[in-house]
């Protein structure tokens, strides 16, 4: 148990490192660069330990090059581009709706069937997003019960990269690892983000402001993010189902909120908390229902 409180912990620090980093470069530039040297590095170690699962057969290729528009560059750019005027710990609240919108998705991707409770714990997790939108951010500059359009583009964020899954589930099934997958995804989706950076940002003057203070905190992301946290939630799947690791992320909204209250001074106010107890009372009602469904299976 104390891994997986571990690896949220992780996870929840990502949200505030990479706040950080956005002090010291463009947002664009930032996403490819890490996503290129973290994919090369994914796809190089496969290279010398599986070389055979290291690139994709031409067949998948096209469905290899989508998981990398949709989990990494969609997914991130948005992210990243939000992420620059909202509190991180408003950022993991939000993205604590994803297995609700990846509910959903299956409901209309793969016909599944959902109960009443699932139901109730999906209208209850969607509602929780109204506190936390509608509070007063002093770095927005928002109105009470206004929602700004970092948030709108930071909820499509979350979609994509929740759609992502569905295809990577398919890459998964035709016998590729995750980590052949995430490294490819990676190191493309980063290229993408990188030619985003020329034409959105440009190179004059340069996209990092500080270059030592961008590499440190950029590599501890990389070290948090794509080298220990995806490993550690490999290894943890192995173990745990996914029905219980994705409830057990409720903590990742709480760990977040520390982080940032701590590191970067942000408020917490009395919309996150509630929006947080949302958020565990529907994954509560979800869950429930997911095991014993399961049970009854």
């Amino acid at each position: 148990m104390f891994l997986i409180i571990f690896a949220y912990a992780i996870l929840a620090a990502t949200f505030t490192l990479a706040k950080t980093v956005l002090f010291y470069a463009k947002p664009f530039f930032t996403i490819g660069f890490r996503m290129i040297v973290a994919g090369f590095g994914l796809l190089l170690f496969q290279y010398f330990f599986n070389r055979r699962e290291a690139f994709p057969k031409k067949k998948d290729l096209p469905l290899f090059l989508k998981v990398s528009l949709f989990h990494i560059y969609l997914a991130f750019v948005l992210e990243f581009w939000a992420l620059q005027e909202m509190a991180s710990s408003k950022v993991s609240i939000i993205y604590a709706i994803t297995p609700f919108i990846a509910a959903t998705l299956a409901y209309f991707l793969l016909k599944e069937r959902l109960g009443v409770r699932k139901i109730i714990g999906m209208i209850i997790g969607f509602s929780s997003l109204f506190p936390i939108l509608m509070a007063t951010n002093g770095l927005e500059g928002a109105e009470l019960f206004s929602i700004s359009l970092r948030e709108v583009i930071l909820l499509f964020a979350v979609f994509f990269a929740s759609y992502a899954w569905f295809d990577i589930k398919k890459l998964i099934d035709r016998g590729y690892q995750l980590l052949s997958i995430n490294g490819f995804a990676m190191f493309v989706g980063g290229i993408l983000a990188m030619i985003t950076s020329i034409i959105f940002e440009g190179f004059t003057p340069s996209p990092i402001f500080n270059f030592s203070n961008f590499i440190f905190w950029l590599l501890l992301l990389i070290i948090c993010s794509n080298v220990i946290f995806y490993n550690l939630y490999g290894y943890l799947l192995r173990h745990y189902s996914i029905t219980f690791l994705t409830f057990v992320g409720c903590l990742t909204p709480i760990f977040a909120a520390f982080y940032g209250w701590l590191f970067l001074g942000e408020v917490i106010t009395w919309h996150y908390l509630l929006s947080l107890i949302m958020v565990i009372v529907a994954l509560y009602i979800f869950y429930g229902a997911e095991i014993k469904t399961t049970k009854t299976d």
